[in-house]
């Protein structure tokens, strides 16, 4: 059986998604501080990504 959950742990999706953005930009911040990638790399790796992931999808 399921495990109820508790609603005073739970967060709401908008809550995520800004934790996820801002925990992502940090990381590319240091990254790009450090020299280990530009921006435009990030950007070009990104959209790769996501044009692989379209040709799985059909």
């Amino acid at each position: 059986m399921a495990k109820q959950l508790d609603p005073d742990e739970m967060v709401d999706l908008k809550e995520l998604v800004l934790s996820e953005v801002i925990q992502m930009e940090a990381l590319i911040n240091i990254l790009e501080a450090k020299g280990i990638l530009t921006r435009e790399e990030l950007i070009d790796k990104m959209q790769d990504i996501a044009a692989q992931m379209r040709k799985v999808e059909t």
